[in-house]
């Protein structure tokens, strides 16, 4: 569905992306973490058209980025970390916009803003929404259209609890139903109820790409630490699964002691 081969990005003399490839299948959920500003943000970019990278070969869906960016298009929807919308149109005014040029049916902008908890707000100017609410619009035009591909930056950032479990509650119905998902994070809940695999970007690429409880489990401690500093480590050690089995921080990694050891073990063997 999504391929990304040898893409490098500079940016006035510093490199973001060096030779970063990656692989998204149909029915695939793909976590991109990394630090701030180690290119997270520009891969997205890149597959959506808003960043060109100086080298690299970017396909989705077959139909190469570069030669062919209308008809990439067409198969990608992108939510982005801050999404910017006319302030002087209304809610239902924005998502109709979208809809049209999409060209779908009036009937799909009344179901997002049911779906998405808009209705109350339908009326209301872009300009007059709250951050959260801003992203709730957001999320109702990235879900607007039925597409092969769907790209969120920070997708769960300004969401309240209830916006949150709805975010997931969609994403999951897009997976069975055998979309593509690639979404960046720093938060560890979107890794636990959307991710099937985690990639690490470091250095401008792909330095670990893994699947399997154990490896989400294991990045989603590291968005952890991430969050909360060396001072969490105490509290982050613990069970790992039903089997018991202990996990301690060692730099960049994380460590399994115990059942959750062994069960690693038999996974890689």
């Amino acid at each position: 569905m999504l391929s990304l081969s040898g893409i490098e990005k500079s940016f006035g003399g510093r490199t973001v992306l060096a030779g970063l490839g990656l692989e998204v299948s149909a029915g695939e959920s793909v976590a991109l973490v990394g630090a701030n500003g180690c290119g997270k943000t520009t891969t997205l970019g890149c597959i959506v058209g808003l960043v060109r990278p100086d080298r690299g070969r970017i396909l989705i869906g077959g139909v190469d980025v570069a030669q062919d960016p209308s008809g990439a298009r067409r198969s990608v929807t992108y939510l982005p970390q801050r999404p910017a919308f006319p302030p002087t149109l209304t809610v239902r005014e924005t998502i109709a916009v979208v809809a049209r040029l999409r060209g779908l049916p009036v009937r799909t902008v009344d179901r997002e803003i049911e779906e998405c908890g808009l209705t109350g707000l339908a009326d209301r100017n872009v300009g007059r929404l709250s951050g959260g609410e801003r992203q709730r619009l957001a999320m109702a035009v990235a879900f607007l259209p039925a597409v092969d591909l769907y790209i969120f930056d920070e997708p769960s950032a300004n969401l309240d609890p209830t916006a949150s479990r709805l975010l997931f509650q969609r994403a999951r119905q897009l997976k069975r139903d055998g979309h593509a998902l690639l979404f960046t994070t720093h938060i560890p809940a979107d890794v636990r109820h959307l991710a099937t695999r985690v990639a690490l970007l470091r250095g401008g690429r792909i330095e670990s790409d893994a699947s399997g409880q154990f490896e989400l489990r294991r990045a989603e401690r590291m968005l952890e630490r991430e969050m909360w500093g060396t001072d969490h480590e105490d509290s982050i050690r613990g069970p790992m699964d039903d089997r018991g089995g202990d996990c301690r921080a060692d730099g960049d990694r994380l460590l399994a002691q115990g059942a959750c050891a062994a069960a690693a073990s038999g996974r890689s063997r």
